[in-house]
């Protein structure tokens, strides 16, 4: 059974001079797959661009107020329908494994939400020194050592970035076959307005609704509800993602990147529900780190 999926963004972009640091994590991935036994994917019209936000929320099960940056990430959401994208990144000494924490059964906090993925942009962007919960809003101001914003001024940060004006259109199509959960994808973008930049792709995986052990506010509880959970890359760069363009970028240029991956039956022992599957693809600069656009579709809608 296959699925075709569609969605279409656009967002902004702004310029700087620092220098961009390399992966130093080179990765291989065995779960990526070969795009060329793929269908070809076909991209609708765009007629409308809806500015979008990643907002990155940094978090782990025995930390106690990450709820309240988990709850704050949704207030945001439900303020700005259609306008924003969790990701939640399990990162730390918060996401370690701990059985028996603060009193538990010896079987709680057994699972470990921590990804490769998630290590390095933690070791890149510091969220875990910051201290947790700890969030990013397209990673913006990292060249002002500002990037990491605590939960009780999300609200007021996404107020101030999200009216920016939107330069590029990113849409992505999915066909994902149910029965061997291979993934084919396709990223396409199409810039608005003249720029010169050097700029990636990035294509993750999230699983959303995971049931488990959570420390909220020092109420522990089996039932709390994992939402947004980064599961994997699913570009061949990894992390890091691809080489998209550099230099000048004239109004109309587009292009269409294609991706394949095969979506294992679990990630460390906890089983993978397709079914709460996201694919989320993003647009960055190289010089800085900010994403210019997000956009995010559900697997099986």
């Amino acid at each position: 059974m296959k699925k075709l999926l569609f969605l279409s963004i656009i967002s902004a972009i702004t310029f700087t001079s620092c220098d961009f640091v390399g992966n130093p994590y080179p990765e291989v991935n065995a779960n990526l797959g070969d795009t060329a036994t793929c269908p070809t994917l076909t991209f609708p019209t765009v007629t409308t661009h809806i500015k979008k936000i990643l907002i990155e929320d940094y978090t782990g099960h025995t930390c106690g107020n990450c709820p309240r940056a988990a709850d704050t990430l949704a207030s945001i959401d439900a303020l700005y329908p259609g306008q924003i994208v969790g990701l939640a990144l399990h990162v730390g000494s918060f996401a370690t494994p701990s059985p028996g924490y603060a009193g538990s059964p010896a079987t709680a906090f057994l699972a470990d939400y921590r990804t490769d993925v998630g290590d390095q942009y933690d070791a890149t962007f510091g969220a875990s020194a910051f201290g947790l919960p700890a969030g990013m809003f397209n990673r913006k101001d990292f060249a002002i050592a500002d990037h990491i914003k605590f939960y009780t001024g999300w609200k007021a940060y996404a107020a101030s970035i999200v009216s920016e004006p939107s330069v590029v259109d990113l849409q992505i199509a999915v066909d994902f076959d149910l029965a061997t959960r291979k993934i084919c994808c396709a990223v396409k973008d199409s810039f608005l307005t003249t720029m010169s930049d050097t700029l990636k792709m990035v294509v993750l995986l999230t699983q959303d609704s995971i049931i488990d052990w959570q420390d909220n506010v020092g109420v522990i509880t089996s039932t709390y509800v994992h939402r947004h959970m980064l599961r994997d890359a699913i570009t061949p760069g990894g992390a890091w993602g691809e080489s998209l363009i550099s230099g000048s970028i004239p109004v109309g240029t587009t292009h269409t990147k294609k991706f394949a991956y095969t979506i294992p039956a679990d990630y460390k022992g906890i089983p993978c529900d397709v079914d709460q599957c996201h694919l989320i693809a993003f647009i960055y600069k190289t010089s800085n780190y900010e994403i210019i656009q997000v956009e995010e579709v559900e697997l099986i809608p």
